[in-house]
């Protein structure tokens, strides 16, 4: 029984990671240059959509805490990736992405402490508004601390600008991943009844 419960852990793992690098590497080569033509603005700090959220927020919902043991790495991997020159690492460029990787892990043992149950259950039953909301309260946390930890990158009256980016790209990444899974969800079933 335990060596069937690492071998489904590894497997979760390994999604989660190639899912993670995968979304990050279209949110660097495609939606980011978009983005970028189109506000011009802050885009290289912030995005509006940021898919790699979704990853976080379904990770730590199908593995639970254990999830920051691959979505650390990950995250760091595409930090150190997406840098120009890594030889003048600071601080920041460290923190941002573990505060990323724990945002959604953290967000869904806070509801869990709170009585508000949002991991998956036994029943098979799924509640989208429950991990809608974890993944906005887990935004909300990325948000606040990843915009502490980026000061003296943008001007002071960005501040408001860099926040609500930070949980409109987190909150619409995750819907629009979401989206997808449940058009997936339905064609496999339907698949399935023919």
């Amino acid at each position: 029984m335990r060596e069937r419960f690492v071998n489904l852990c590894l497997h979760w793992s390994t999604l989660v990671f190639i899912a993670y690098i995968s979304l990050a590497a279209i949110q660097i080569l495609i939606i980011m240059p978009i983005e970028q033509a189109i506000i011009g603005h802050n885009v290289t700090l912030v995005s509006l959509l940021y898919l790699p959220h979704a990853v976080r927020v379904l990770a730590a919902w199908l593995i639970g805490p254990r999830a920051i043991f691959v979505l650390i790495p990950a995250s760091l991997i595409v930090s150190l990736a997406n840098q120009a020159d890594i030889s003048v690492l600071t601080q920041a460029d460290i923190v941002i992405p573990l505060v990323g990787a724990l945002c959604a892990p953290v967000a869904l043992e806070l509801m869990r402490i709170v009585k508000i149950d949002v991991y998956p259950n036994q029943k098979g039953v799924i509640s989208w508004r429950t991990l809608a909301f974890a993944g906005l309260l887990s935004s909300i946390l990325n948000s606040f601390f990843s915009t502490f930890f980026m000061e003296g990158r943008f001007p002071l009256e960005d501040t408001f600008d860099i926040l609500t980016r930070f949980i409109v790209g987190d909150v619409m990444g995750l819907v629009v991943v979401l989206l997808v899974l449940v058009v997936i969800l339905k064609l496999v079933r339907r698949i399935g009844r023919v």
